[in-house]
């Protein structure tokens, strides 16, 4: 079985290469910009848009009267419009909204390149090739040996440099039997991450609140630098201030990435099947719940993304159950369903039919749990 993974990775390039790699970067978000511009007054008159094929054979006379784009990786600028024709296939499948312009400030500081044949890694000098770019030193080794590499997305972030390999592997990969004993159901819970259906919850930090007032005080003293307000020139200071607080942004995203990585590992060594409700998180980080600070903190979504590919690798699956389920309202003992739950505020309750005392999300997580085993067991 073919097994696509992707390695995120620190790079340490020479100034020659990192000023390759912004020069490409720009010039990504401006081809990115340009055919979505021309894509745009295509739509408006003939209610359609320039296929993929269409707009790379526009590159060889833009890169005539715009030379700086030869300085640049070309199979990053045709990737470029590959991002441009799947953003319109996604909104003219109603998947998506109207593709945006990328802004210099605010967009994501990458591009992505398919050349397969100069994409290399070294693991007893830890140094990778990159296409465009040659040789550098990296912070990883954990790439397999005998992988086909497929392709890399250079990215910038606080004024480090990233690369992200995607790369194939062959892999024989057991399915394995699931039992009622070696299942596990999982409850969502906004102030923790889940509750399990053995009753156990995970010792769960949010680290955004436990940095909240230290953030505070950082993104107090960045406004009143001089060049806050729009339309004043930055002062060094007020940038100084403001790598302060992208680093303490990045280095809560990293300690709940961490966590969830281990969690999930855990979960999927130990677990031949994880049972959980299939939820729309943008529905629940929604304010009208009250939460969506809290909800947002926990990354639940990423963490069900990292349950489902790890437990593949391992022959095992991630099962989900209907949101519409009702798991919390229904006795785990004898199924009877008690209407009078709804209130949330509820959180341990008397089964009025057989008498079994319940907590909330112990009890939603055993029925998750009986539930998804159904559901696993009509699929065959």
């Amino acid at each position: 079985m073919k097994i696509v993974k992707a390695l995120k990775m620190r790079i340490y390039p020479s100034k020659e290469q990192a000023l390759k790699i912004d020069k490409t970067i720009g010039s990504c978000r401006f081809i990115y910009n340009h055919m979505l511009a021309r894509n745009k007054k295509i739509y408006a008159r003939r209610n359609e848009h320039l296929s993929y094929y269409d707009m790379q054979n526009l590159l060889p006379h833009m890169k005539e009267y715009l030379p700086w784009l030869k300085e640049s990786d070309s199979q990053a600028l045709k990737y470029a419009c590959r991002q441009v024709n799947k953003a319109f296939d996604g909104f003219f499948k109603k998947r998506t909204s109207f593709p945006k312009f990328h802004s210099k400030r605010t967009a994501r500081q990458s591009y992505t390149t398919t050349n397969k044949a100069t994409i290399d890694y070294s693991h007893d000098e830890r140094k990778v090739r990159l296409p465009f770019l040659g040789w550098m030193c990296c912070s990883d080794n954990r790439i397999l040996k005998g992988c086909t590499f497929k392709q890399a997305t250079v990215s910038k972030k606080n004024g480090r440099y990233y690369v992200s390999i995607t790369y194939s592997i062959e892999k024989d990969i057991a399915s394995v039997p699931v039992s009622e004993n070696q299942a596990l159901g999982l409850d969502y819970k906004s102030d923790g991450l889940y509750v399990d259906s053995e009753g156990n919850a995970p010792d769960m930090l949010h680290w955004f609140r436990l940095a909240q007032s230290r953030l505070k005080k950082e993104q107090r003293k960045l406004r009143n630098k001089a060049g806050a307000k729009k339309g004043e020139t930055k002062s060094h200071g007020y940038l100084k201030q403001l790598q302060k607080v992208r680093n303490l942004h990045e280095h809560i995203a990293n300690q709940r990435l961490d966590y969830l990585h281990k969690e999930s590992t855990r979960l999927a060594d130990q677990y031949d099947a994880i049972l959980i409700e299939d939820l729309d998180m943008k529905a629940i980080a929604n304010k009208s719940f009250g939460n969506g600070k809290a909800t947002l903190d926990n990354g639940w979504g990423m963490f069900v993304t990292m349950l489902d590919y790890k437990l593949k690798e391992r022959g095992k699956c991630l099962q989900k159950v209907d949101k519409w389920y009702p798991s919390s309202q229904t006795c785990s003992v004898c199924g009877c369903v008690n209407e009078d739950l709804k209130n949330l505020s509820i959180r341990k309750w008397t089964c009025p039919h057989c008498g079994a005392e319940h907590d909330r999300d112990i009890n939603a997580a055993i029925n998750i749990k009986q539930e998804g085993l159904r559901l696993l067991n009509e699929a065959g």
